[in-house]
């Protein structure tokens, strides 16, 4: 079994940084996963989750919710609390533009909740990268070559976590654009018009009435309406002003109202992408879903929702495609594999010509 080779960056300072080797399986589907496998099983090991982990883990939920909010079910908070997963800080993006190389730090999702110590290291790493994060725990870095399609794993050694490494400054380079609101403004400018003209109240009342509309589209979906979930979907896309919603303004007062908008209508567009699958309108899906991926190309559920409605008109090597980019991101979920394993096994059943 051929492997690579990827970098420990220990919590403890006094501990050096290791080169560790990886065995790479032979299948796509078990390459994507095994070393976010092999990093759980790291995590159980050596930062087990203890009470202290239950009890911020509830203190956030309750901070989270008002008084009509029961309180959480301790069961079902044990059971959140012991389940270890691997958060990944996309260091540099594998696309076009990167030439479909990309390197990312995997750390522990629970690494705060554990009370797990800074790891002033990887945090330096991530700083150098143009992403400034406050990394707990142990921290790993490793490199692959993905263009939605095929995805390689290549070597990366602790000589290629230096702050001057091309792949650093191409990171830096390119993380630097992507932090700034005003590129975020001048992604959704090259979108598709939604019909609305550039919005004339503030951001933070747009946002507000967005944030309620929102709300009451995932309440109706629970409920079985569809329809009338797009419908306030659309609502709040059309409250934050279409694509010229994040623009004008000062930089002041609206630079986290602008980050708030992005994040709010890209979780729409992907909703509205869940309800057109429901309807079976998966041409429409696909359209949310570009909409979705031309505002942040590393949003997994989007890449998922779009395999699925390829799927839906039997458009195989294309679903593969997203399905594949979809589980690249999003490791962790059982949903994209197992739809993901649901398109090899069509393609497998069919003609060399229908898969393509």
């Amino acid at each position: 079994m051929a492997t690579i080779f990827y970098v420990l960056i220990p919590a403890d300072s006094s501990e050096p940084m290791l080169d560790l080797q990886l065995p790479v399986p032979a299948t796509l589907e078990e390459n994507i996963g095994c070393l976010t496998k092999t990093l759980n099983g790291h995590y159980s090991r050596v930062a087990p989750i203890g009470q202290a982990a239950v009890d911020s883990m509830r203190t956030q939920l309750l901070s989270k919710s008002d008084a009509s909010t029961k309180a959480p079910d301790e069961a079902m908070l044990g059971m959140l609390a012991q389940s270890q997963t691997v958060d990944i800080v996309q260091l540099l993006p594998a696309t076009a533009a990167s030439g479909f190389f990309g390197v990312n730090m995997y750390v522990d999702d629970k690494g705060q909740a554990k009370q797990s110590p800074i790891n002033e290291r990887a945090s330096a790493v991530c700083t150098a990268c143009g992403m400034p994060t406050e990394v707990r725990g142990d921290a790993f870095v490793a490199k692959v070559w993905d263009d939605q399609d095929g995805f390689v794993r290549h070597d990366l050694r602790v000589r290629d976590l230096a702050s001057d490494a091309p792949w650093v400054l191409e990171a830096k380079q390119r993380n630097v654009l992507r932090a700034n609101p005003a590129q975020l403004a001048e992604q959704m400018s090259q979108l598709k018009s939604m019909g609305q003209a550039a919005p004339k109240l503030p951001l933070a009342e747009r946002l507000a009435a967005a944030t309620s509309a929102k709300a009451a589209g995932t309440d109706l979906f629970k409920q079985g309406d569809v329809a009338g979930a797009v419908t306030k979907y659309f609502e709040a896309i059309d409250a934050l002003g279409g694509d010229a919603g994040l623009q004008g303004g000062t930089d002041d007062e609206q630079t986290s109202d602008k980050h708030a908008a992005a994040e709010l209508l890209l979780v729409c567009l992907i909703n509205v992408a869940m309800c057109r699958l429901k309807e079976e309108r998966p041409y429409d899906a696909i359209e949310a879903c570009d909409r979705a991926i031309a505002l942040d190309e590393q949003a997994g559920k989007a890449w998922y929702r779009r395999g699925q409605a390829c799927m839906a008109l039997e458009q195989y090597g294309a679903a593969r495609k997203n399905l594949t980019r979809a589980a690249t991101l999003l490791p962790n979920s059982k949903e994209i594999r197992e739809e993901h394993a649901r398109c090899m096994a069509a393609i497998a059943e069919k003609p060399a010509s229908f898969a393509l």
